[in-house]
């Protein structure tokens, strides 16, 4: 390309003054400005001090840092995440299975998971005999869930009879009272199980032992509100390369040390 004819010196304007015109050329416009946000707060119901927390802040804070947006992200109920969402006074929620997005019309989601959540038998002891749910029947242990675990009510209801199955309101309470030896077995979600038990109510006491995994996983998908809907393509390829090249994984097994939680890398039993 030519330089700039701007008259008056041949037709040929001044070094300093060709580089200045020749950078013009190439300025983003509005439009493409617009598309890229200043920042972005995301909200989460998983505090910052717990295994889940910490785990989602790491995948988020790289994953904002290689698509070079700010952000913040807020913790809150789950309840009231909902209300901020679709009052659109955040951008969007770290993590919810699929059938969020029923509720939330204004919401787009990324295809790619943020995480899989599972269920599992989790003991404070080694259980080398137990190595299928429907063992459970014969081994005369006992188990606790926590209350609104729909899944683990599901596979414990008609397995055992009702005097060697106990809900409880919270994942502490269920590992407290493992830990106390009142019950032998919890059927947990593997992230709630890992956050709790590196929570200060549990804080130097023996990690769960994950026996195996029982009932279906379930992806947790990030959500964002439908404005952003031009940069969900884009933050879908670079979760998705995050994932190919090792990187959640190794954030997985990173904050699993660093909650003393890493007995649980080597399951006693795999699911059969």
């Amino acid at each position: 390309m030519s330089p700039p004819d701007t008259g008056g010196t041949g037709g040929k304007c001044r070094p300093w003054l060709c580089a200045v015109l020749a950078g013009l050329l190439v300025l983003p416009t509005g439009p493409l400005l617009a598309q890229t946000p200043q920042g972005m707060v995301l909200g989460t119901s998983r505090p910052d001090g717990s295994y889940a927390g910490r785990m989602l802040r790491r995948t988020f804070q790289e994953l904002f840092r290689r698509l070079g947006v700010p952000l913040e992200m807020k913790v809150m109920p789950s309840a009231r995440l909902t209300v901020e969402l679709a009052a659109d006074r955040i951008d969007g929620e770290v993590a919810r299975p699929l059938a969020f997005a029923d509720s939330q019309p204004g919401l787009v989601r990324v295809e790619e998971p943020i995480m899989t959540i599972g269920f599992a038998l989790w003991s404070i002891q080694p259980r080398p005999l137990l190595l299928r749910l429907d063992q459970l029947a014969d081994s005369g242990l006992s188990v606790n869930f926590t209350r609104g675990v729909v899944e683990c009510e599901r596979l414990l209801q008609g397995l055992l009879p009702p005097q060697r199955v106990v809900d409880v309101t919270t994942t502490v309470n269920a590992l407290t009272l493992l830990q106390m030896g009142r019950n032998d077995v919890h059927c947990g979600i593997d992230a709630a199980v890992l956050s709790d038990a590196g929570s200060a109510e549990l804080a130097g006491l023996p990690p769960p032992i994950k026996l195996f995994s029982v009932g279906e996983a379930i992806p947790l998908y990030f959500y964002l509100q439908r404005k952003h809907a031009a940069l969900v393509p884009q933050i879908d390829a670079v979760l998705k390369k995050m994932k190919a090249e090792g990187v959640l994984e190794q954030i997985r097994r990173e904050t699993l040390v660093e909650y003393k939680l890493a007995p649980v890398l080597k399951p006693v039993a795999p699911a059969r």
